[in-house]
């Protein structure tokens, strides 16, 4: 097996999917694979019987490593938990799509990937994008979503993230280029970047930010997400909005948003926590977007004990 750099604690793998080679990270299951089992070991094999999590990043400059670094090692180690978190198509080390990268398309990779791996049933946790991928994948798809997470989800109302500013980006010739460039031309231009996603930039530790400053250096870095934001955003609304069907749901459901998230505001997860039966709201305060990393802690505190219920 492969151990990832980026995530010691988990192996590095790939599976074809839609034709094309996915990449994904994979923790908590070298006992399942060795099949060897000690009595330390009794406590860890209970929490194996239980559907895996799968994790979904979101888009910009992320990966499984990125956004899920502390969940991963938290999930497997800490709570006994078997955990995959691919890249996305066009992300991290996965191949780029050929064709309009759409929300219904990462539904339909989303939906492969757990079939590839064989996936009966799996709790599913999704960042922004991700968490609109993993919202389709319960509503077409009810019987392999055993608990559903939505953090700062996208998908739940017909308003462009960011608002219309988000759109003229994607639209405009050159300035998405120029801005990569800038923002990865140090680490403090890393640092003010990220800021527009996060509440408090100054408190990034400078390892996260040389993590997002590596991601901006590579090849074709952003390329996935300009072309996801030119397919889903429109002048007065967006491509995707589940909001009309989230009463279909019903799997366990759990809403967390960082409560000063300005890309996503967290009112659009009040609202559909209100509108999905039994649905459960966590706010977190003194945070923005991206709460796996701004609030790692609180993060996966809330999400293990949502996870283990």
């Amino acid at each position: 097996m492969i151990r990832s750099e980026r995530v010691p604690t988990a192996n590095s793998r790939y599976v074809t999917v839609d034709d094309r080679r996915v990449h994904y990270l994979e923790a908590g299951v070298d006992m399942l694979r060795s099949g060897e089992e000690d009595d330390e070991d009794s406590e860890r094999s209970d929490a194996d019987d239980r559907p895996p999590i799968v994790l979904l990043h979101g888009s910009g400059i992320d990966d499984a490593a990125l956004s899920w670094k502390h969940a991963i090692e938290y999930l497997a180690e800490e709570r006994g938990r078997r955990v995959y978190a691919l890249d996305w198509p066009g992300y991290g080390e996965s191949d780029a799509p050929d064709g309009a990268m759409t929300t219904e398309y990462y539904v339909g990779v989303l939906s492969e990937f757990l079939d590839a791996l064989a996936l009966d049933r799996a709790a599913l946790v999704g960042i922004s994008m991700g968490g609109a991928a993993a919202l389709g994948v319960a509503l077409v798809r009810p019987d392999l979503v055993e608990r559903l997470v939505l953090v700062d989800s996208y998908g739940l109302r017909d308003a462009v993230p960011g608002g219309v500013g988000s759109y003229l980006l994607a639209n405009t010739p050159f300035a998405n280029v120029f801005g990569r460039q800038f923002a990865g031309s140090s680490a403090d231009a890393t640092r003010m970047a990220v800021g527009e996603f996060v509440h408090d930039p100054a408190g990034l530790s400078d390892e996260f930010v040389a993590e997002v400053n590596e991601r901006l250096g590579r090849s074709g870095a952003g390329d996935a997400f300009f072309a996801f934001m030119r397919d889903e955003f429109r002048p007065n609304g967006v491509r995707t909005d589940y909001s009309d069907r989230l009463g279909e749901l019903s799997m366990p459901t759990l809403l967390l948003h960082g409560a000063q998230d300005s890309l996503v505001p967290p009112e659009w997860s009040e609202v559909a926590a209100d509108a999905i039966p039994g649905a459960r709201l966590e706010l977190i305060d003194d945070c923005g977007h991206w709460v796996p990393r701004e609030r790692p802690d609180r993060f996966n505190e809330i999400l293990g004990e949502f996870l283990s219920e």
